[in-house]
């Protein structure tokens, strides 16, 4: 990404209404669908792309977790949080024997990579037999804007594409979904405005600070999705969200 975008998400990430829906949606998966298959104890997680380390810091009491990035400066952000266990690492080229992790997590990662597929068979590569992988990306190729080139994306993707990365016989779909659905049908309006209206801007994201009560409001709106997709899929939406297993053997 761009240095200023890391920026940005260091200072927005712990409250702004993106963040904090990809967050409540991203948990609330974890834990109806993969927390449960360890009772024991806290699985062994690696968090692909962790960024400035929010979701790594929320994993302190439910996992045993690792965070890596390619970024210097997003890990001394992360380091800012006093996580333990951080490394600066290609994802593409993992610094861990086979099977080490029990989940993979990688939120908003793979659309950095031109490998995309490279990239899954190294997850692949790193999880256990069993273990589980949680996985965001944007989606729909008709909403690329000025906010995919700051963040330096390769692609967005249509579902069939996404799907795809996934070989049947090494990955079970435990669950695939839209996510940001009902904020949709606003983001199509607001990038197609900015394309017939031809305004030259440099690009940047779209994650910006905003008012406190439409951010207090987006953010109960988003709990709302993110209650409804812990038990249901969504048909439509900005991202897509996706949890496979590891199939044994």
């Amino acid at each position: 990404m761009n240095p200023e975008e890391y920026v940005r998400m260091f200072q927005l990430e712990d409250h702004h209404w993106w963040f904090r829906g990809r967050l409540m949606m991203t948990e609330g998966l974890l834990r109806r669908h993969i927390l449960p298959a360890f009772p024991s104890g806290g699985p062994r997680l690696l968090d692909m792309g962790c960024g400035t380390g929010l979701f790594l810091e929320r994993r302190a009491e439910d996992c045993e977790s690792m965070g890596v990035d390619l970024s210097p400066q997003a890990l001394g952000y992360a380091r800012g949080r006093r996580l333990p266990r951080l490394a600066r690492a290609d994802a593409a080229r993992l610094p861990f024997p086979d099977a080490s992790f029990d989940v993979v997590t990688a939120f908003d990662l793979i659309e950095h990579v031109r490998d995309d597929r490279g990239l899954v068979e190294e997850m692949w590569r790193v999880l256990r037999p069993g273990g589980f992988l949680l996985a965001t990306v944007p989606a729909h190729p008709i909403l690329w804007s000025g906010h995919d080139v700051s963040l330096h994306h390769h692609r967005r993707y249509r579902r069939g594409q996404f799907n795809a990365l996934f070989a049947p016989d090494k990955w079970q779909t435990i669950r695939m979904s839209a996510s940001f659905t009902l904020i949709f049908p606003i983001a199509v309006l607001v990038r197609f405005g900015r394309r017939l209206s031809r305004a030259k801007r440099p690009p940047t994201s779209d994650t910006h600070e905003m008012p406190g009560w439409l951010n207090r409001a987006l953010i109960a709106l988003h709990g709302i999705e993110a209650a409804w997709l812990r038990r249901h899929d969504l048909p439509m939406g900005i991202s897509l969200i996706t949890i496979r297993r590891k199939r044994a053997g």
